[in-house]
């Protein structure tokens, strides 16, 4: 199990690694910081997802007399963990420099825009 999670981060790492190719040179040693920070969060989401999937979404609470179904602790914080990982991931790719796009392409979009008008 810890061979296929260890190859999953590996994979995961060079693909970052391949986007990090594409930051613009002065903005490498955020996106570095950003990948080390992806790489966590995802390895900490898949500890919370194994944990959901042994214990299920829902936990008994007992607090004295109160008893009581709740959200699992640990789907709560996966919750909130894959937000900010969704968070981190954008910050990188919003370090990506926009696309190039094809001037002929563009200015067939345009002449269709304006033809319908």
């Amino acid at each position: 199990m810890t061979n296929d999670r260890d190859n999953e981060r590996l994979k995961d790492v060079r693909k970052l690694k391949k986007i990090l190719k594409l930051v613009p040179a002065d903005r490498k040693d955020i996106a570095e910081k950003l990948i080390v920070e992806i790489s966590f969060v995802a390895e900490t989401l898949a500890d919370l997802r194994e944990k959901i999937k042994e214990n299920g979404t829902v936990d008994h609470f007992k607090q004295g007399k109160q008893e009581f179904l709740r959200e699992s602790p640990a789907l709560k914080s996966y919750n909130t963990t894959i937000q900010r990982y969704s968070l981190l991931y954008k910050q990188l790719t919003d370090l990506l420099p926009p696309p190039e796009v094809d001037s002929k392409k563009k200015n067939e979009v345009l002449d269709f825009i304006t033809k319908q008008g």
